[in-house]
């Protein structure tokens, strides 16, 4: 069991004035039994935005807003603290759709060779191990070398990409050696970008891979969003009047409770 601090901040500018900007957020941590939520703090600017709560299909946290006047930055703060512990797991309701490929993770023939190639034998979890190891060195991180639209078998031809590359590929290959998997972002232990990794269904219960620093995702994860892949649960996504550019600023740090 650990007590998490976090924070996260994100800045929206726009090279231009916009308007009718409605937004809709998944950046509050996900209720669970294994997550508990012991505080928590939502700062939206331009202030008296009202926002309205709700939960997405997959039952992430969502908070929704609408920005009429024209503006030129919008931003967002929460912060607060967690307590982590996977052995208070709840045994979750499972979704067929994870077994599947969705949008953005439809594995290409060159990715199904590459699997037989690996010869994955074990249980899921094992499975799992050896796929996140395997990929972890067939893959190269570089920052900005993809896009929120680049597919799996895009970043996997390429090889190279980043967190949410390593988890799609990952997820890619995962369910075609039948192994059901959800896509994940999430705030991390230590400070910088937010993160994304994968978990996979094993016994009635989600264990967590990260390809992209070879490791499992434990206790020092804080989870903000599951879906199939990135499209069902990007942290920040919304719509505005106008033709202006935007840009994003972000920061997000996560330290235990001393």
């Amino acid at each position: 069991m650990r007590e998490l601090n976090f924070q996260f901040s994100c800045q929206l500018s726009f090279s231009e004035s916009v308007t009718d900007h409605a937004f809709l957020l998944r950046c509050l941590p996900r209720q669970a039994r294994e997550q508990e939520i012991l505080s928590l703090n939502l700062q939206v600017v331009p202030e008296g935005v009202q926002l309205f709560s709700g939960r997405d299909s997959f039952g992430n946290q969502t908070m929704s807003g609408w920005v009429p006047e024209e503006h030129r930055d919008l931003s967002y703060q929460v912060s607060g603290a967690i307590c982590r512990d996977d052995m208070q797991e709840e045994a979750p309701e499972y979704l067929p759709c994870f077994a599947y490929p969705s949008a953005m993770t439809k594995p290409s023939p060159e990715m199904s060779g590459y699997l037989q190639e690996l010869e994955l034998t074990g249980s899921p979890s094992q499975k799992a191990q050896a796929l996140a190891e395997a990929l972890h060195e067939r893959l190269e991180y570089v920052p900005g070398s993809t896009s929120i639209y680049t597919t799996a078998a895009e970043a996997f031809r390429q090889g190279i990409g980043v967190c949410q590359d390593f988890a799609h590929i990952f997820l890619a290959l995962a369910r075609l050696a039948g192994i059901p998997a959800r896509y994940v972002c999430g705030l991390p232990m230590g400070e910088g970008a937010t993160h994304a990794w994968a978990e996979i269904w094993q016994d009635g219960h989600w264990l967590g891979y990260d390809p992209t620093r070879n490791r499992l995702a434990d206790e020092t994860y804080i989870t903000l969003a599951v879906g199939r892949d990135y499209g069902d649960c990007p942290i920040e996504r919304g719509v505005f009047h106008g033709t202006a550019l935007q840009t994003q600023q972000a920061f997000m740090q996560v330290w235990e409770k001393e």
